[in-house]
């Protein structure tokens, strides 16, 4: 139960982040002509990015690409 509760997390997760992405992608392809949900995604994002600093962003790359790469040794 706990597992399919996991995963289902998992997978809104995903979703939500490919959401982001696929706005942000739309943005810079229709620019100004988007919309208005695409053009507040894309504004929020962009806002949330400038906001964090740079070695955050950097740190939680390195973390993420740690993990990934000992994860797949074992």
């Amino acid at each position: 139960m706990v597992e399919r509760i996991r995963t289902a997390g998992w997978l809104a997760v995903e979703a939500a982040a490919l959401l982001v992405i696929l706005c942000l992608l739309l943005s810079i392809i229709l620019g100004a002509s988007s919309g208005a949900f695409i053009t507040e995604v894309s504004r929020n994002a962009t806002a949330f990015l400038q906001a964090v600093p740079p070695g955050t962003l950097l740190g939680v790359a390195l973390l993420v690409a740690f993990y990934w790469y000992f994860r797949r040794r074992t």
